[in-house]
């Protein structure tokens, strides 16, 4: 199967986001021009490239070549480190979680009250002491469906249009189309506040 450069520039495009050619240059060890030669498709990217491409910017080199829809890389167990689980921690916290400390701050208890992330994290959670296999099944096949989908704030599964929503989800597609309409009056309210200081940014 031949490389298709029609999807390799697309995806370079979005993976580089709001890069300037500069920038995505400096992050990977290349000239500007030879940035610019990627995305025109006038030159194919070596291995490596994509390599550096897909280590820089958290995108699977699979997705990068058209041979995948999955974008993000899956990080493998095991391979946390105390700054990724530090900013999860600190990503609920800024979406209105708390952490509670014991006495000699050594011991933390979380609190996030969010449906859709309860709903996903109990059935995680059950999945990965019931079957191991159904439960990386699970994670591949239902739990991709939502890592592009960002935080919400916490208080907006108690808003009137979405409460009933949340309440009666119980598969991931019911949950899919109860996030979209949460994200709605998340982007109604923000609207409405304009100027002011948003509750969502954290």
């Amino acid at each position: 199967m031949a490389l298709d450069m029609e999807i390799l520039r697309k995806r370079l495009r979005e993976a580089f986001g709001s890069d300037s050619q500069e920038t995505v240059g400096k992050k990977l060890n290349m000239t500007q021009g030879n940035v610019s030669k990627l995305l025109s498709g006038s030159q194919q990217p070596t291995l490596e490239t994509i390599f550096h491409i897909s280590e820089a910017y958290e995108v699977s080199a699979d997705w990068l070549l058209g041979l995948s829809e999955k974008k993000k890389v899956t990080r493998r167990f095991g391979e946390e480190t105390y700054a990724s689980a530090v900013e999860a921690v600190m990503g609920l916290c800024l979406k209105g979680g708390t952490a509670e400390f014991n006495e000699r701050g050594r011991a933390v208890t979380i609190k996030f009250d969010d449906d859709l992330f309860c709903s996903l994290l109990k059935k995680s959670y059950t999945l990965s002491k019931t079957d191991w296999d159904l439960y990386r099944n699970w994670m591949e096949l239902k739990l991709s469906l939502f890592e592009d989908k960002p935080l919400l704030w916490h208080d907006i599964w108690k808003e009137n249009s979405v409460f009933p929503l949340a309440d009666e989800a119980t598969t991931e597609s019911n949950w899919l189309e109860t996030y979209e309409a949460a994200k709605i009056e998340e982007e109604k309210i923000e609207e409405m506040m304009g100027d002011n200081v948003s509750p969502f940014r954290g």
